[in-house]
């Protein structure tokens, strides 16, 4: 499997991923205004805790689950060795109340500036990193063990201005439980409940040959009649779901799904923790928003829309990979 493996740090370039045997060598830095892929679980915790580490100024967090060692122990040392670090963190992640009180207490005991998440979503289920107020690292993932090392999940560090600026304002009102600015009309950053849902119910409907989708929750009604509606147009509709612990939405729409002519599979492994769609092989949606109702229109959730045909084959070449090892439903 390809795996773009470099991310932007300041001065010091880009630092790769860890090498296996299957992996070309790192590509070049991306130029200014690009944006870079990361694939898990191949490419493990080093570059996402080198885009951390890279920062030379500021690091701002948004984060729904942060419990992995090393992540909190990158980003106490961001701190102590004099960098501005201001992180949002959710209170009661579902099913797991709490889970975040050790990373605050370790956090605020080196003197990060820490919120907890604004009560004006249901959820805040971001996973997004900005360093220094030029580098966005948005992802599927969170910072625990699993997200890092074991998971498949998919990210991209972008270094857009108009994208990361976006990120920048939504998060600054965000840290205040202020009203927040709605991303840029001709940006590519989706922020839920702003614009993400109109920006992938566009990404759905401009399809005119394939859809693949891989995604660990899908029950919104309004997506399930549109990709139904994009096979009825001939379009090719692939899902690949989680093979285990899947809700019973997530479930319901699978049947419609398959009813309606898409091809919807389970994978075992590894844990489908990722979201993301690629239209006609060309356009790409990569981010922590799934395909729900609470999730569009409830959550504070962060995604990027591309049309990158390079990297949109490099995810949807992953999907293709793993919907041919799942089961059928």
């Amino acid at each position: 499997m390809l795996v773009c493996a470099a991310l932007c740090a300041p001065a010091g370039g880009c630092v790769p991923a860890p090498a296996d045997s299957s992996r070309s060598a790192s590509p070049p830095a991306p130029a200014p205004g690009s944006a870079t892929l990361l694939l898990e679980p191949d490419a493990g915790a080093a570059p996402v805790l080198s885009f951390i580490r890279g920062a030379q100024r500021s690091i701002a967090m948004e984060m729904y689950l942060l419990t992995d060692d090393d992540a909190i122990q990158a980003l106490a040392d961001a701190r102590t060795s004099g960098r501005a670090v201001q992180m949002i963190l959710e209170p009661h992640p579902f099913g797991a109340d709490g889970a975040n009180q050790a990373a605050w207490d370790r956090l605020a005991a080196a003197g990060v500036d820490l919120a907890w998440a604004s009560p004006r979503f249901a959820l805040t289920h971001a996973k997004i990193i900005i360093a220094d107020g030029n580098r966005a690292l948005v992802m599927s993932l969170n910072l625990t063990h699993a997200g890092l090392t074991a998971n498949r999940e998919y990210a991209i560090a972008d270094t857009d201005g108009r994208d990361v600026g976006d990120a920048v304002a939504i998060f600054a009102a965000d840290r205040v439980a202020s009203a927040a600015p709605a991303p840029s009309a001709q940006g590519r950053l989706l922020a839920s409940p702003a614009n993400a849902r109109a920006r992938l119910a566009d990404l759905i409907a401009g399809a005119r040959r394939s859809i693949a989708i891989e995604i660990e929750e899908l029950s919104d009604s309004a997506v399930v009649d549109a990709l139904v509606a994009a096979v009825t147009r001939g379009v090719a509709v692939s899902v690949v779901l989680p093979g285990a612990n899947r809700s019973a939405g997530t479930d319901a729409a699978a049947g419609s799904l398959t009813a309606g002519g898409a091809s919807v599979r389970a994978l075992a492994t590894p844990t489908v923790h990722g979201k993301a769609i690629v239209a006609d092989g060309v356009q790409l949606y990569v981010g922590s928003i799934n395909l729900t109702a609470a999730s569009l229109d409830q959550n504070r959730e962060f995604g990027l829309r591309l049309d990158d045909p390079a990297m949109a084959a490099r995810v949807a070449a992953t999907i293709a990979a793993d919907w041919a090892r799942a089961a059928e439903l």
